[in-house]
C-alpha cells in the first residue's frame, strides 16, 4: 500500500481525496469511505468519528486545500 492509498479501503486516492482534511489529526481517507462512515453513523444514530483519533467530526471544520492539477 502506497502513501496515496486510502487506509480504509486500500483504493488509490485521487487529487480531490488528498486535498480534503476531515480532522485536525490529518487522517486522510477517500471521499467514498468518508461518505460510508457518515452514513453508517447516521443509521446508528451516533456521531461520525475519525477512525484515527476517534474525535467527533465537526463538518464546519472540514477544509479543502488546493487540488494539484498534476495529480
Amino acid at each position: 500500500m502506497s502513501s496515496e492509498d486510502c487506509p480504509l479501503c486500500a483504493e488509490a486516492m485521487d487529487a480531490t481525496d488528498l486535498a480534503v482534511q476531515y480532522c485536525s489529526c490529518n487522517f486522510q481517507m477517500c471521499l467514498w469511505c468518508w461518505n460510508q462512515l457518515c452514513e453508517q453513523a447516521q443509521r446508528d444514530a451516533l456521531p461520525a468519528r475519525c477512525p484515527n483519533c476517534r474525535s467527533e467530526y465537526n463538518k464546519d471544520a472540514i477544509t479543502m486545500g488546493n487540488v494539484d492539477p498534476d495529480l
